[in-house]
């Protein structure tokens, strides 16, 4: 009986032992996470909020730019399709609307469809970046992407659409006030442009 009791508290003495450890572990650990997430906070930062942008960064944000194109395409599908919640529909209108540049934004020469008649919706397709991303001023760079429509049917989805164009999108990046935790930083920020 008496080995038991030793073995209970050489147990109950582990655990007290190893619990403390894990305690200290944990706390350095949590110190090391904060001192990460800092540096990273620091970086994302200094990324987004330069004075200048690197070649290298303004080759991101064309490619960003050429996503928020796909992404505009995708929100006036959602626009466009009839057979889906008023709600729903107008909320992809206000987020469609957040990519553009400003809200006079000229983009009537996407709605131009030339299935006449029929309910298409079209999605951009060999998207190239055609003027690269030139500084206007110390807030601004603009550039250009060119792309082709292809018009697909709501009804039909894998009925092959015909390709129109190409058009050109002017692009821009805009450094601007936004929200950061509880700061507001300038950042730079990708807009879509007017339609050609």
């Amino acid at each position: 009986m008496k080995w038991i009791r030793y073995i209970w508290i050489i147990m109950i003495f582990y655990l007290v032992c190893s619990a403390r450890t894990c305690t200290e572990n944990e706390e350095a650990a949590a110190k090391r996470e904060e001192q990460y997430i800092t540096e990273l906070k620091d970086s994302v930062k200094h990324v987004f909020m330069s004075d200048s942008l690197s070649d290298q960064l303004l080759r991101a944000y064309e490619i960003t730019a050429a996503e928020k194109l796909n992404d505009f395409a995708d929100y006036l599908k959602i626009i466009s399709d009839t057979s889906l919640d008023s709600n729903f529909r107008q909320q992809a209108l206000k987020v469609a609307g957040n990519l553009l540049v400003n809200a006079k934004t000229g983009i009537e020469a996407w709605d131009r469809n030339d299935f006449k008649g029929a309910n298409y919706w079209a999605s951009p397709e060999q998207v190239i970046i055609s003027t690269p991303f030139v500084r206007e001023n110390d807030t601004t760079y603009a550039g250009s992407l060119s792309f082709y429509r292809k018009w697909i049917s709501f009804s039909d989805p894998q009925q092959t659409g015909n390709l129109s164009g190409p058009h050109i999108i002017n692009i821009y990046l805009v450094r601007s006030l936004k929200p950061f935790g509880n700061q507001q930083l300038r950042v730079w920020d990708v807009y879509l442009g007017e339609i050609k």
